[in-house]
């Protein structure tokens, strides 16, 4: 397979027919990410940029097949797999010329490590022989264009290595005019202007080098409206002054040019060394930080310390802009610093070396001879120290990776000053002055986004502009690659570059521009980390909420909480992960979206497919733990609730030490997206157990805070997973719980439909509990459709089986629902002795939520005995106990209920009040019934008062929610209290139609209630109805 070329397959020699252009592209990508996945999505994206047709996968996947056909003629050990979600192509690096190239550029790097510059250089040949023009010449699919790109890099950075080594061997005159065509072809590298001057000039042609670095910046200033960069200038400085520092260095110095003792450097006279790079022209926002810099820095200081050096450390995130405001502030600085500016950089892989090296740089820009710099490290600091002892001189320290790098390059004079920047906070630099800064917002983004494509063609776009920064999450890194993309691109449209952004897989992908990859960017982030580290932040990825709580890190890592803890906070001070609190709640961690997208690449790359289904098994193992563990808090034990067979993870029960459960409620309700989102992760992996146990665990949240979409998001997902899982367990459970779910809805024939489907699994597979669960929410749904002798039975067919399989709670619901029976039928006594022994369950299990649903049935038997003052006291017990639980629904139930009985002892005002609310909270949390009641309850209100308007709109509402839930009884009382308005206006006839309607409604259904009104309603309007 060669693709550093037009793409060919060959076999023993002969290159094989490949076929069409569809084919090709989606062999150059499969070959693009050799012995990787490549998502369906992707080849679909490559093989056609614009819009593709409805068949895209259908003719892929004959692509495919064709591919394979060919590939197997040719005989050779490469195949095509199918692996979720795409196809990989396996093939033998020795099969692939790309691999070929990165194996021999590899080789050369260790020759040049060994000193074997000459080897180095042939090997860097060979290397670059493979190549036989542009890679993937002649396809012109944008995905693959792309992907050829970053190949040309890597033979540009090959090219340019073996330049280097070229320099280093004294070859410069022979490579002087392959230099010139490299710059023609490619005007914007920099690293290219400095090898062609330094050929130049050591070929005794130093007025073409300057002519070069001339024209040089005039093309970075035209094409990107910056200065030249740092190396460009100081080498350009260089051949001005022909610095000796230029030539050849001997291989082998005579003794009387090596390093002289520190002390006897200390009287050369100092040079003011000017190497500050330039600051950009589209410098944007950050004008409190830049302010707080200068004044920190300056005279304005008030700091009482005459003999301390100032120094300022700047953090943040790869790509959010220290390096930019560190040489802004340090240009706004440079008056007060005449004695000199100096800058390092200090990313590097061997920080040490980097040091060593710095510290020459920069007794050399202070005019001490190369000879004369001391081999030792330390003599060299103490040389430097000695040096800027006595002037006032500002040193900025870019790219810092930890204090021990900074110290030895701090000045010790009192005069100087020095502004570090680093990705993790240096805390532990002595006297240092933070500054900590984050990404931009949508109007600064916006703001830097204009600078750099012109502020009308950003105006005529704005939507699609906001978009475009917003999925750059604000990073001003990512922004100006997307502005330099469109500056580059005139003809493009703003919202095409948006388009491809959307696409998370590809948006790395998009945000590279020549020089500038945002990639690399957040890469030396990445690689700077210790492998345990490297694993949790991949694998925090597989957590795709916003946020996510920190003793998820033990879960992934399988290790102890307080050891987990240490990795995670190492993400967080390499700027890898941020953190959030919100009220009331312990801190959360997250990623930068962008940062997200590397994280998923590389579990996607190191991580193999058995690897992360055992990290998914454990993760979704601890929160089945913790869901299970807040259920039980709320309920008093495993009552009411089905589990399944999926294992939990055993760590879990050391996370209660540093992160306990307390309320649980507004436990779960922090992690219910992560609740809803572990779902989701159940499924796609095809762990049905373990996804319909969560979804039915957090139904102890969704319904207490009534987060039914939640909750209908769940238990639908969960259903699926089990019927794909032939799990009829699971299909039975998640069943009930949507049937639960649209009986408090008051969807009454959903929820009949879901239950006896639920049941009859239940009864077929022998699961007495999920039976005995099922046949209570049946008998809910009778005593809603007024069944009286249907609710009944199904009541003491549930009790009997509750209590056969010990479940406490629920026979404690059944208690009291039956309690409503019996004082609908005037049984006080047996309904009271039913209520003392569900409230004892209820208090036995520690579950208050049952327990203020048992007082508020004793409410209403004091309602129904008119002891008024004992049932409004225990409303006020119930209303306390939901606020403090976080019941919003059991308050409004509660709210409704005191209403009615302030209503009774004639404290109209006070009532209406209470119903208000009542009505306000059922509208939130969306319970129509109450609302129905509370509309109906305030009309009554309005009509004892005389506001007939008020009460025929609030009857009105009642009557519509009514019809809409298919409440018979509730349906009827609206109809009579309608007739009764009808009457007050003396429409007669429109008060008998409804009484006549009413009758009929109840004469269908059996329940007391029903029959009570019915016979109230004959003996005392009988007259006026059957007229």
């Amino acid at each position: 397979m060669r693709l550093l070329g037009p793409l060919e397959l060959t076999y023993d020699g002969a290159v094989c027919d490949i076929g069409g252009t569809r084919q090709r592209v989606v062999l150059a990508m499969l070959a693009l990410n050799a012995n990787r996945v490549t998502p369906i999505d992707q080849l679909i994206d490559a093989v056609w940029d614009t819009e593709p047709p409805t068949t895209a996968r259908a003719q892929i996947q004959i692509c495919i097949s064709a591919l394979r056909r060919i590939l197997s003629t040719a005989g050779g050990t490469t195949k095509i797999r199918t692996r979720a979600p795409g196809y990989l192509l396996e093939i033998a690096e020795s099969d692939l010329d790309t691999a070929q190239f990165a194996g021999l550029v590899t080789s050369a790097r260790a020759h040049v490590d060994a000193g074997r510059m000459s080897e180095a250089v042939a090997t860097l040949r060979s290397a670059l022989a493979l190549w036989r023009g542009f890679a993937l010449a002649g396809l012109q699919s944008e995905l693959v264009r792309r992907g050829a790109a970053q190949l040309e890099d890597e033979r540009l950075a090959a090219i340019m290595e073996r330049i280097r080594l070229d320099l280093t061997l004294g070859r410069h005159e022979e490579i002087v005019g392959e230099l010139f065509a490299l710059v023609k072809e490619h005007p914007l590298r920099e690293r290219l202007y400095e090898f062609l001057m330094l050929a130049l000039y050591r070929s005794g042609r130093q007025a073409e080098a300057l002519e070069v670095c001339r024209r040089a910046r005039a093309t970075m200033m035209e094409e990107l409206g910056i200065e030249l960069g740092q190396g460009v200038r100081r080498l350009e400085t260089a051949i001005l002054n022909s610095d000796p520092e230029l030539d050849i260095a001997p291989s082998n110095p005579p003794p009387a040019a090596r390093a002289t003792p520190a002390a006897a450097q200390a009287e050369q006279q100092f040079v003011v060394p000017r190497r500050l790079p330039a600051s950009i022209a589209d410098f944007t926002g950050r004008q409190v930080q830049l302010s707080e810099i200068t004044r920190v820095l300056s005279d304005e200081d008030d700091s009482e310390d005459r003999y301390g050096m100032r120094v300022v450390a700047i953090s943040g995130k790869g790509g959010v802009g220290k390096s930019t405001l560190a040489l802004r502030a340090a240009h706004e600085l440079r008056d007060i610093y005449p004695d000199g500016h100096l800058y390092g950089d200090l990313e590097s892989p061997n920080s040490q070396e980097r040091v060593r090296g710095m510290l020459a740089r920069f007794l050399r820009a202070l005019g001490v001879d190369g000879n004369a710099i001391p081999d030792d490290e330390e003599e060299r600091a103490d040389l430097y120290r000695s040096r800027m002892a006595s002037r006032r001189v500002l040193v900025v320290l870019d790219g810092a990776t930890n204090e021990d790098q900074v110290i030895p390059l701090l000045p010790a004079g009192p005069g100087c000053a020095v502004i570090v920047t680093s990705r993790a906070p240096l805390s532990g630099l002595p006297g240092a002055h933070t500054v900590d800064i984050d990404v931009f917002d949508v109007d600064r983004s916006l703001e830097m986004l204009g600078k750099i494509i012109g502020a009308n063609r950003l105006e005529t776009e704005r939507d699609a502009a906001v978009e475009l920064v917003t999925l750059c999450g604000g990073l001003p890194l990512a922004i100006r690659i997307a502005g330099a993309r469109l500056a580059s691109r005139p003809h493009w449209r703003i919202d095409v570059l948006a388009a491809r952004l959307r696409n998370g897989v590809r948006r790395l992908d998009e945000l590279s521009y020549r020089g500038l990859v945002l990639r690399s960017n957040i890469g030396l982030s990445y690689r700077s980390l210790t492998p345990v580290a490297r694993s949790l932040f991949r694998r925090f990825s597989l957590i795709s909420t916003a946020d996510f709580p920190a003793w998820t890190s033990a879960a992934l890592l399988d290790i102890d909480p307080f050891d987990a803890y240490e990795v995670l906070e190492s993400l967080v001070e390499a700027q890898l992960l941020d953190t959030v609190q919100y009220p009331g709640e312990k801190l959360r961690y997250r990623f930068h979206d962008l940062i997200r997208d590397f994280a998923i690449e590389r579990l996607q790359d190191e991580e193999t497919d058995t690897e992360r289904n055992v990290v998914v098994r454990r993760l979704l193992g601890a929160w089945l733990a913790r869901v299970d563990q807040a259920h039980r808090k709320e309920y008093g034990g495993d009552y009411t609730i089905l589990h399944g067979d999926a294992p939990r993870w055993d760590g879990a029960r050391e996370l209660e030490d540093l992160d306990e459960i307390g309320d649980q409620i507004a436990w779960l309700e922090a992690e219910r997206r992560s609740l809803v989102t572990a779902v989701h992760l159940a499924a796609d992996y095809g762990l049905s157990e373990a996804c319909w146990d969560i979804a039915l665990t957090s139904v102890t949240l969704f319904e207490v805070k009534g987060h039914f979409d939640d909750w209908r998001e769940t238990a639908d997902r969960a259903l699926a997973a089990a019927e794909a899982a032939g799990d009829r367990r699971g299909q039975a459970a998640t069943l009930y719980s949507l049937g639960a779910m649209n009986s408090l809805q008051t969807r009454l024939a959903e929820a009949e439909r879901c239950y006896a489907a639920a049941l009859e699994i239940f009864t077929e597979i022998g699961d007495e509990h999920g039976a005995a669960l099922v046949l209570r929410g049946e008998a809910t749904v009778d005593r809603m459709r007024a069944r009286g002798a249907d609710m009944l039975r199904r009541y003491e067919e549930a009790l009997a089986k509750m209590r056969a399989v010990g479940d406490r709670v629920g026979e404690a619901h059944i208690l009291q629902n039956l309690a409503k029976v019996k004082i609908d039928e005037g049984e006080t006594e047996e309904a009271s002795a039913m209520l003392e022994t569900s409230l004892t369950r209820f208090r036995q299990a520690g579950y208050l939520r049952g327990e203020a649903q048992a007082l508020s049935r004793f409410a209403e038997l004091h309602l129904y005995t008119n002891q008024l003052d004992q049932a409004h006291q225990e409303l006020n017990r119930v209303l306390l106990i939901v606020r403090n639980i976080g019941d919003r629904i059991g308050e409004a139930y509660a709210l409704y209920r005191l209403g009615v009985v302030r209503q009774r002892t004639g404290r109209l005002d006070n009532a209406e009040t209470t119903l208000q609310h009542a009505l306000s909270l059922a509208q939130q949390v969306g319970d129509r019934m109450v609302a129905g009641m509370a509309h109906y309850a305030v009309a009554e209100i309005a009509l004892a008062r005389g506001k007939a308007e008020t009460g025929a709109d609030h009857v009105a509402a009642a009557h519509e929610l009514f019809v809409e839930l298919g409440s018979t009884v509730w349906h009827a009382k609206t109809l009579i209290l309608r007739s009764d308005i009808h009457q007050g206006d003396g429409a007669d006839e429109m008060a008998t139609q409804d009484l006549r309607q009413a009758i009929e409604l109840l004469s269908t259904v059996s329940s007391v209630e029903a029959m009570r009104l019915r016979e109230e309603l004959e003996r005392n309007r009988g007259s006026a109805i059957y007229r």
